[in-house]
């Protein structure tokens, strides 16, 4: 048996009772947080424009975009709230952004086909552990070449999910994941433009799409991820495993982590940036609570990590808006020091940007590798990717944080570390477009989807006025 049919067996014979109520919980939770993360996504100059592009595409009305009025396709729907829930880039991650890959598929194709809650939450769990495994078993090189793994590798998530919630038989699965392979995509080069949040809208329409084609028939190679031009080898670099793909699938349940209420598997974030920038706001905010300085006594920031720097936020060194900072290390370190601490979505305006304090403060903040991981490729690091920041005051005195974790999400003691944390976070999120008592229905509303008879009523706490 083949990878391909491993991945689509593991998709379609998965049962509800095969679930960990651990797994359904945190799959809630973290369905809770891309929620959020969309409906504040709908107000913002991204969002405004993907909901009109959607709104002219019409579409036979069955799916919502969230925190609009506007009704559509469940491919068109998919695509938007892809997009809105990964606009701040303020949603969770583990392998990939997996969220804004899952909640708008289980939600656009529930709606359509008036699902059961318990379908969308295995659906969204299938999903995950698929997503997990390939990127797992894919490495570190695919993204180091400049493939945006969110999209790239998640795109078969997303069609696992598809595939799932339309309930398709192993055969219609593994056609599902034949096209949705070959619609694969999203390049590193948009990291600080609106497209970046496209990649996942993008891999979600590309799923229901082809979840929905498979259903009537049609066709794709059936071995599509190890076949000599499909998959892997296409997409695969030194590192890439195929047995690994499938070797875990279920056992354990990649959405598990840790086990924790919030497991280190599920990272959500309390800073809206990208998490190639929390290891740094980890190291800077740790030692800003033990030593609260000012920005005018601060000489320099010297931070020496295992990656490349202009791979951890490409070519943003200097960025020009709001949105290319949420890209760069050198900016959210200056921002959390002028700012004493404090990086919210505030911090990434444009105005807040080209402030002259932080445009002083990016001046004196630099990032080196270490001479030791220079020229090495990705994979000879070992998974292990760390940093060390020292800040040197103007009086001479050095405060260091050493060997701090460099992909660190959920930054330590400032991460969302209970559901109540996150409950704040939703609702601060959502109150952008929905009332305080309406905000508290949507939560109550998601975090009891597993008791829902139809998607759809859940969805409805989550609509807009526009």
């Amino acid at each position: 048996m083949g990878t391909t049919q491993r991945m689509a067996r593991f998709i379609a014979e998965a049962k509800f009772e095969d679930i960990p109520t651990p797994a359904v919980n945190l799959a809630k939770l973290c369905l809770l947080d891309a929620v959020g993360c969309a409906l504040y996504g709908s107000t913002r100059p991204l969002g405004k424009i993907i909901t009109e592009v959607v709104d002219e595409l019409g579409g036979k009305p069955v799916s919502r975009v969230l925190g609009t009025r506007i009704e559509t396709n469940a491919v068109n729907a998919a695509m938007a709230n892809g997009t809105l829930g990964h606009s701040e880039d303020f949603d969770d991650f583990a392998a990939g952004h997996q969220a804004v890959l899952l909640m708008p598929v289980v939600l656009a194709l529930g709606e359509e086909r008036r699902s059961s809650g318990k379908q969308a939450l295995l659906s969204y769990i299938v999903g995950f552990d698929i997503t997990t495994n390939v990127t797992h078993a894919m490495g570190e090189d695919h993204y180091g070449k400049g493939w945006h793994n969110t999209s790239s590798i998640g795109t078969l998530g997303s069609t696992a999910a598809a595939a799932k919630m339309l309930g398709l038989d192993e055969m219609q699965t593994r056609m599902a994941l034949g096209i949705g392979a070959s619609q694969a995509a999203g390049l590193r080069a948009n990291f600080g433009t609106m497209t970046k949040p496209f990649h996942p809208g993008n891999a979600c329409r590309a799923a229901v799409m082809a979840a929905k084609m498979a259903e009537k028939g049609y066709e794709a190679n059936p071995d599509v991820m190890e076949h000599r031009f499909g998959y892997a080898a296409v997409y695969g670099e030194q590192m890439m495993s195929l047995a690994n793909c499938t070797r875990h699938l279920g056992h354990p349940w990649a959405l598990m982590g840790s086990g924790r209420e919030v497991a280190n598997g599920i990272r959500i974030k309390v800073w809206p940036c990208c998490g190639g920038t929390h290891g740094a706001n980890t190291a800077i905010t740790h030692l800003l609570k033990k030593h609260p300085v000012k920005a005018e006594e601060v000489e320099r920031v010297d931070i020496v990590t295992t990656q490349e720097p202009s791979c951890m936020a490409p070519n943003l060194r200097w960025p020009k808006s709001g949105l290319q900072g949420k890209f760069s290390s050198w900016f959210t370190v200056a921002s959390l020091i002028v700012d004493g601490g404090r990086l919210d979505l505030a911090s990434f305006t444009d105005a807040a940007a080209s402030r002259p304090a932080v445009q002083d403060m990016l001046k004196r903040v630099t990032i080196v590798q270490d001479p030791e991981h220079v020229g090495r490729p990705s994979r000879a690091r070992g998974g292990s990717h760390w940093l060390d920041l020292t800040i040197t005051l103007k009086n001479g005195e050095r405060l260091i944080a050493a060997r701090v974790e460099a992909n660190n999400a959920r930054g330590d003691t400032y991460g969302w570390e209970t559901k109540e944390a996150v409950f704040d976070k939703f609702k601060s999120l959502a109150t952008s477009v929905l009332s305080a008592s309406q905000a508290d229905a949507a939560l109550n509303a998601i975090m009891d989807l597993d008791k829902a008879k139809d998607v759809r009523a859940v969805v409805d706490t989550v609509i807009g006025q526009r």
